[in-house]
């Protein structure tokens, strides 16, 4: 009985971990601001970590990186729920609250029913193409990196509120204006987490080392020198959670400006 048990857990978990693959990996989506790729590595079979792009008419793009709390199967099941709403065509996808209201709202509620939070950090934005705004909600995910490579200068979007799953509640937006040679840089805590046996992790002044040196570099380029680096950091030490990155060049919105 426990051997079937066992055949029975293993065969769940490649279900999951090809269901994974299946809404998680696959072409780049073509992103008519400029130029955008994306790189993810699990630290098991199946994760939390999860992203989505779609166009939204001619005019604006949205995206989303998250989350997930865990590396179990619940943890890849909310995943896929979480994308579903995601994909799902509905009218207020050009709102970031709204969206993030109604993933907020159903893990509440599966919280409830199991007596327990169930977490989650996202962030989902909408840019305007013509004008290069973004309208977002930032649910307690590490804040993206926004490097101007003519300038060469830093800036972030922070946290517009906690993280989903916590309470019900409006979930408020922000905004930001792109400008030509933008470079946007989002991650999961896998990445600046990573660490080699000790205290120290690899962290975000590292990251903003190697985005400096790669400033004349395309996405797909900077996405492998980062997790270069990172395998260099950590050496022999084993990866020890998600890690997901996405870097899009912001160049034909404002093109117009």
């Amino acid at each position: 009985m426990k051997n079937l048990l066992k055949t029975l857990d293993d065969s769940e978990i490649q279900l999951a971990a090809a269901v994974q693959n299946a809404l998680l990996t696959g072409e780049v989506p073509p992103c008519e601001c400029g130029k955008m790729a994306l790189k993810n590595r699990m630290v098991a079979e199946i994760g939390g970590d999860f992203y989505h792009f779609r166009q939204l008419g001619q005019d604006q793009v949205a995206f989303a990186i998250g989350d997930v709390m865990g590396h179990s199967m619940g943890a890849a099941l909310l995943m896929t729920l979480i994308l579903g709403l995601l994909r799902a065509d509905r009218e207020d996808n050009r709102r970031p609250s709204r969206v993030a209201e109604s993933i907020n709202t159903m893990l509440v509620r599966l919280g409830g029913s199991v007596n327990m939070p169930i977490t989650c950090s996202m962030i989902y934005g909408v840019v305007d193409l013509p004008s290069g705004i973004l309208l977002y909600v930032n649910a307690g995910h590490p804040h993206p990196l926004i490097f101007n490579r003519t300038e060469e200068k830093f800036h972030h979007l922070p946290p517009t509120t906690m993280l989903l799953g916590v309470q019900a509640g409006i979930l408020p937006e922000s905004c930001h204006q792109f400008h030509t040679q933008d470079r946007l840089i989002l991650f999961t805590d896998g990445l600046m987490d990573a660490h080699k046996g000790d205290f120290d992790v690899f962290g975000e002044e590292r990251l903003r080392q190697v985005i400096r040196k790669t400033a004349p570099d395309s996405p797909e380029m900077v996405t492998q020198r980062v997790f270069e680096e990172v395998d260099l950091y950590r050496g022999p030490a084993s990866q020890t959670d998600d890690e997901t990155l996405v870097v899009i060049d912001f160049d034909n919105p404002m093109s117009k400006l």
